[in-house]
Parts: structure tokens; sequence; C-alpha cells
């Protein structure tokens, strides 16, 4: 259940794939390629309530740590993805510090949050005894708010003190949205790349862990000289369409 945690100690990279499509076979060959980590996504990929469970129990088979982002607002569900085994929980538009808390209630148990006990199926995913769950979940399981608006810029200092928040995950999309006011996002841009790197600076410094989504590899050079530690690559399209094309490529008559 430490998996994640102790991936990132000694401020190591981690990286982690997007998946926002869902199947136990796509899941466990997913799993079996390079990554450090994968993230399941609700808000915006195709992951379902129902599918969770599964894809979740087949991250846990690579012994690879699962991350789950829910959707905006399904606080409730971040307990849920806990409980079915998930090592981390990402929180979109996390704008205030009342978001925050709210977040970090449903994380983390009493008495820091309020997060109620029913832990059968993640003590049975992660191989652990069920106290030994209860007794570690607070400090191993990690919870990621995300940054990526104006207003959640502007409350980051706060937000990074709410308790229970163990580390922020930039998403650089929205973030130029926020700012740029257009819907045309201009991810790590001339608008926003001096705040992505005064957000992993200021995460650091309260002792967090900085995270960030990264579409490409050279955007992943540039978080990790920036601070960050935890960083996305890519997302389902790009694996499957990348590596469609390296094998078209090899093909000698065409």
């Amino acid at each position: 259940m430490n998996r994640l945690r102790n991936l990132l100690e000694n401020d190591k990279a981690v990286l982690t794939a997007w998946c926002g499509l869902s199947g136990r076979f796509y899941i466990e060959t997913l799993a079996a390629c390079n990554f450090d980590a994968i993230t399941l996504d609700m808000q915006h990929g195709l992951q379902t309530d129902a599918s969770i469970i599964d894809d979740v129990a087949s991250v846990a088979v690579s012994g690879k740590p699962a991350i789950v982002r829910v959707p905006v607002g399904r606080f409730e569900f971040a307990s849920r993805a806990l409980d079915i085994g998930a090592h981390a929980v990402i929180a979109p538009m996390i704008n205030t510090v009342e978001d925050a808390k709210a977040f970090a209630s449903f994380m983390k148990y009493p008495p820091i949050g309020d997060r109620s006990h029913g832990v059968s199926q993640a003590a049975h995913v992660l191989g652990v005894p069920v106290l030994d769950y209860l007794n570690k979940a607070d400090r191993d399981t990690m919870s990621f708010a995300m940054i990526e608006t104006r207003q959640a810029v502007e409350n980051l200092d706060d937000i990074l003190d709410v308790d229970g928040i163990d580390g922020i995950l930039v998403g650089p999309s929205d973030l130029s949205i926020s700012y740029l006011q257009s819907p045309v996002p201009d991810p790590f841009g001339d608008a926003t790349i001096e705040i992505i790197k005064e957000i992993a600076e200021k995460t650091r410094a309260k002792g967090k862990v900085a995270a960030i989504f990264c579409l490409t590899a050279e955007r992943v050079d540039i978080a990790h000289a920036m601070g960050y530690r935890l960083m996305a690559i890519g997302a389902d399209p790009l694996y499957i369409q990348q590596g469609a094309e390296t094998m078209l490529s090899k093909v000698t008559f065409r």
C-alpha cells in the first residue's frame, strides 16, 4: 500500500501513464510497460464507477501503484477509490481552501478527516491485513489537489497548508485557459510557464509532492527541471497512435 510513497522517496522522479480507456487486458498490457504508475482517469476519460473497480485491481497485479482521478466534486468517490485499492486520488478543480478541506476529509481518517471504515477490498487487493491498512493508510495513500485556475493559484499557499493534502497536480491546459480566458489551451506557454515553476517551488517548500500532466517527453524534462517529481506522460490515444505508427514505419515496401 506504500508503493507510490516509496517511489517518491529521496526525491525520485515517477512517471505515470494516463489512462482513460478501460478493460482488463488493456490495463494489464499498459501496466507491463515501463511506467512507474498507472493513472485511471474518470474526469475526462471513459472510466466509470464500475470499470474503475476492475481496473484498479488489474493495476495491482503488476505491482505498480494505481492512481485515480475522480470527476469534479466527486469527493465521495475519492473514499471509494481508496476502498477498492487505489494508492492515490487526484481531485480536479480544487480552487479554494474549502475545496481542499472537503477533499481531504474524504481521504483521511479521523482526526485528520472523516473517511469511514470499509477497507476489506483494499486490503485484499493490496495484500495487507486490514489492521495494517487502517494504521498506515493516512501516511501511505496520497491525495493530490489539482491546481488549474487563476483562483487556485491565488489560494495556493492556503491550500498547501491544509492537513491531508499530500501534493499538488498541475493541469497546465486548464491553467492556461483560465489565464488566457480562451477555450484554446496553451500548456507550458508564455502566459503560465513561470506560474508552473512557482507552483513547484511553493509545493516543495511545504514538503509536499509537486506533480503535473505532461503530454510529451520534452515537457516531462522541463517539469523535472522545475522540481516536479510525479509526472504523467502522454495519454491513451498517443500510446496507441505512436505505437502503431512506429510499427508501420518499419514496413520496408511502403
